[in-house]
């Protein structure tokens, strides 16, 4: 097995060129809303041409080539150490530039100054300590390089946490690996990571299924979870997961296995976590009707979870009320933050339409009586569907002839014309204007900065809760208010001159664009696929916020 640990890539945002009069739609890497105008020619400064309007009086934003920041000044870190000023990243690592010791740990290890390197680890330098357990891993010195990265791993650092992991299980330690891996949060490839683990040590029975066990194996788990092994535990709840969404496997079968680890919040998360998405419908329908039988009262509460991913709100708080009154504190809170989640005008659920689709991206039209959605269908295919807002209905659906259009436009005439994109292995990246041309905002490891079009200058940095590589992002027209989609981590709201944070709305967003009058914003969730329509006011007040006029009202 493989063990060395491999990079990690930004994915950077394709080039978007915009004609005249045209109003482009968020990307499918999710920047969504009011962005439009010019690809700016000279680096880093935000082209100062005409703006675009929608028809309305809404003036959009402007999408420019961004093929400067940090990495790219003269000055910058990865300059200086191409460059051989290591005094100079010296200094800048021993004032916190964190940019400048991550460099010059990576110097220090390829250059062979070791001891240098030991003394910044030991002096709690965190990038010193992952350039030297990357040194150790080269070397093929596993065992230390596990002693050195575990520190990292215990802070809670999620690329320390799956690296460790992946060492451990090439050490053959699996179970260590999996107790490890389950402190980091999900990610897509950890079922896959862990299936590869029990593989390489022959645990899989291949004759019956890709995720089936051998029985000795299972039968000693399950004997061990009953004697109160707690790496037994995790690793029996590992594979419930393996098995959560095998077609191979019934369903009951696995959910028997629930009431032998007992109670979990860590397997609840991740069952519902591994459940979300429009297209696993079917999927969610048989697994609540399995966890119905379940003797483990606690997944009842994973049943009420997926019942509300179906969209059953009614049954699914029945079934926590009915936990909640046996004294279930995990169901009273999922009941406090139902009943306290602020709710949207609308729902359009596309799961329920004719063409369902990937939310990759949202626009409104220029009469602000429709919205776009750009995505792709079950086949893979690329669509673009529009929506009339005031009733919910899908108008009509139309194919995208590139399978890498970066969005959609529409034209004053409401016409819709895709806009021209790379692979996202091209690595390019852009960022936002403002409607009135005055701040242009870049997007990078959980910050969104804020610059003067006009110089470059940095304004402020804002620090994006719960997602580090970007987040979908939107102006209000006239621009006083940034809306930034941070995954699950909900929709912030922050004034554009001060930086300062006016409203949350908790619902998980992969884009979002306001309406032309900007008394309402759309939200897009890729997973549920499901656009929300919520209102919002020009106050800072969320309180005031509620009572703004809302298109859907006329």
């Amino acid at each position: 097995m493989d063990v060395l640990p491999g990079r990690s890539r930004f994915s950077l945002l394709p080039e978007v060129l915009v004609a005249d009069g045209e109003r482009p739609v968020g990307d499918r890497f999710g920047i969504g809303g009011d962005v439009g105008g010019e690809m700016g020619a000279d680096r880093g400064q935000v082209p100062q041409g005409p703006q675009f309007s929608s028809g309305n009086g809404d003036t959009s934003g402007t999408i420019i080539d961004v093929r400067t920041d940090d990495h790219d000044r003269p000055d910058s870190a990865k300059r200086l150490a191409r460059a051989g000023q290591i005094d100079e990243l010296r200094r800048r690592a021993d004032v916190g530039d964190a940019h400048a010791a991550r460099h010059l740990a990576v110097w220090l290890a390829r250059a062979g100054h070791l001891d240098e390197l030991r003394e910044r680890m030991a002096a709690g330098d965190r990038s010193a300590r992952w350039a030297y357990s990357d040194f150790l891993v080269r070397r093929r010195r596993i065992p230390e390089a596990v002693d050195v990265l575990r520190p990292l791993a215990e802070l809670g650092i999620p690329g320390a946490q799956r690296r460790l992991a992946r060492l451990l299980a090439g050490l053959g330690h699996c179970a260590q690996a999996m107790a490890v891996l389950a402190q980091a949060p999900p990610h897509w490839a950890d079922r896959r990571r862990v299936e590869g683990w029990l593989n390489s040590r022959d645990l899989l029975d291949l004759s019956v299924g890709p995720v089936s066990l051998r029985r000795d194996y299972l039968d000693a788990l399950r004997r061990g979870v009953a004697a109160g092994d707690p790496d037994a535990r995790q690793q029996l709840s590992w594979i419930v997961l393996l098995r959560w969404r095998s077609r191979r496997l019934r369903i009951d079968d696995t959910v028997a296995l629930l009431d032998d680890i007992g109670p979990s919040d860590w397997l609840h998360e991740r069952l519902v976590c591994e459940s979300q998405g429009w297209w696993l419908s079917g999927f969610r329908a048989a697994a609540a009707d399995a966890l119905a039988t379940a003797d483990t009262k606690a997944y009842h509460r994973t049943r009420a979870a997926l019942l509300m991913l179906q969209g059953q709100h009614n049954d699914a708080v029945a079934q926590l009320r009915s936990l909640a009154a046996d004294g279930d504190r995990h169901a009273q809170r999922d009941l406090a933050v139902i009943f306290d989640a602020e709710p949207p005008q609308r729902e359009i659920r596309i799961a329920d339409h004719p063409n369902p689709i990937s939310l990759n991206g949202i626009v409104f039209g220029p009469d602000g009586k429709t919205l776009a959605a750009w995505g792709h269908d079950v086949e893979k295919q690329a669509l673009v569907v529009v929506w009339d807002i005031t009733t919910g209905a899908q108008r009509y659906a139309q194919g995208v002839s590139n399978p890498w259009a970066s969005g959609m436009v529409f034209r004053p005439d409401g016409a819709l014309h895709e806009l021209p994109g790379d692979p996202p292995w091209r690595h390019r990246r852009y960022c936002l204007a403002s409607p009135d041309g005055s701040v242009q905002v870049d997007r990078t490891r959980g910050r969104v900065r804020l610059r003067r079009a006009a110089t470059g200058e940095l304004i402020r940095d804002i620090i994006v809760p719960g997602r580090r590589h970007g987040a979908a992002m939107a102006f209000n027209p006239d621009s006083t208010v940034l809306a930034i989609g941070a995954g699950i981590a909900g929709v912030h709201f922050y004034q554009t001159a001060t930086g300062r944070p006016i409203r949350t709305i908790a619902t998980p967003t992969d884009a979002v664009a306001f309406h032309p009058d900007g008394t309402m914003l759309a939200t897009a969730n890729s997973l549920d696929g499901t656009i929300r329509l919520w209102g919002h006011g020009q106050t800072e007040n969320p309180e005031e916020d509620q009572g703004s006029p809302s298109p859907l009202a006329e």
